[in-house]
């Protein structure tokens, strides 16, 4: 072994020659002596770098390749960050016009609640209980703050990828979906509600309601409405309206809105204003002394339209109040302080 090792030994250490003859002739062939180590050590470098290149190489093919994935699903979550960002955006702007909207509804429907009169509360209780049946039962009603979380606000990023972007923006899309359904509906309702208040507030006004003379209590009914002995003729008669015994120019009153449809003479009522108030209502005021209104006039209620008298065929002052609807009389004590 240690003469294997001693012949090693003497073939790395000993000498070679190397000429290097030059292709021009006018130059002279050079000599090295060198021992036989050093080329091998030489190759045995050349052959380690060689190797630590080729690893290292691979080494960081295989990083950049990962680097490179990693920089495409970067670059592709980025790009989704920013469309879930645009979506929510748009989503937002969509909630803040539908808010508006239901806004808008909310105040229509206020006012549609002033239209409702409180003169009559039994009138009023129903119209309360409907009122409470109209709320607007929108998704906002129950989902405002899931909405409201769409809601851009300034400052720092949305932090999407730590929230559950997508299903946020869904459930939004679906909230709006559903108002956008609800608000036409609702808006139908509430012009459908509008006009039936409008007709039912027209007819209240337009039927008698009130005392027909401003009188501070001295006035009585001295002759009821039906059959009864004429006071002139002392036949059988249906008389078609009250007699309200009263002294001479007392305030007459209108006792609904209407419009005087005539004033006149009037053979046995004497002196006569009539007025249409719509509906079918109509109400006449006989025996008067003198008329405060002309053809044409539209009246209020509780606005003087005449004074009391003993005018046409009467035996003492009073006004006759007659209440009509569709042309047939009705008794007026269903009516005043109805």
């Amino acid at each position: 072994m240690i003469g294997f090792l001693k012949n090693i030994w003497c073939f790395l250490m000993g000498r070679v020659n190397i000429h290097i003859s030059p292709q021009s002739p006018s130059k002279s062939v050079k000599n090295f002596r060198i021992r036989r180590v050093y080329p091998i050590i030489a190759v045995l470098v050349i052959v380690f770098i060689v190797f630590n290149l080729g690893f290292l190489y691979k080494n960081y093919e295989s990083k950049y390749k990962i680097a490179k994935n990693n920089l495409i699903e970067l670059k592709g979550v980025k790009e989704k960050k920013e469309k879930l960002k645009e979506e929510l955006l748009t989503l937002s702007r969509e909630t803040e016009k539908l808010k508006k909207d239901l806004t808008a509804l909310k105040k229509y429907n206020n006012k549609i609640n002033l239209m409702i009169s409180d003169n009559d509360k039994k009138t009023n209780k129903k119209e309360k209980s409907k009122n409470e049946n109209l709320k607007l039962k929108t998704a906002f009603s129950y989902n405002y703050q899931l909405l409201e979380q769409g809601i851009p606000r300034g400052g720092g990023d949305f932090g999407l990828l730590y929230h559950n972007t997508e299903e946020l923006i869904k459930s939004m899309q679906r909230n709006i979906n559903v108002v956008k359904e609800e608000i036409p509906e609702q808006k139908e309702t509430l012009q459908s509600l509008e006009k039936n208040v409008k007709k039912y507030n027209e007819k209240k006004a337009a039927t008698p309601t009130v005392w027909p003379v401003k009188d501070n209590g001295d006035s009585y009914i001295s002759s009821n409405f039906g059959w009864r002995n004429d006071p002139t003729t002392s036949k059988r008669e249906f008389h078609e309206g009250l007699d309200i015994a009263v002294w001479y120019n007392n305030p007459v009153i209108a006792t609904a809105y209407g419009k005087v449809s005539y004033t006149g003479w009037q053979n046995g009522f004497g002196w006569v204003v009539k007025i249409k108030h719509g509906f079918g209502y109509e109400t006449i005021y006989g025996h008067l002394n003198r008329i405060e209104v002309e053809e044409g006039d539209k009246v209020k209620r509780g606005q003087t339209i005449a004074l009391t008298g003993n005018s046409g065929r009467s035996t003492g002052p009073h006004l006759h109040y007659e209440v009509r609807v569709n042309g047939s009389p009705k008794n007026p004590k269903d009516y005043i302080g109805g």
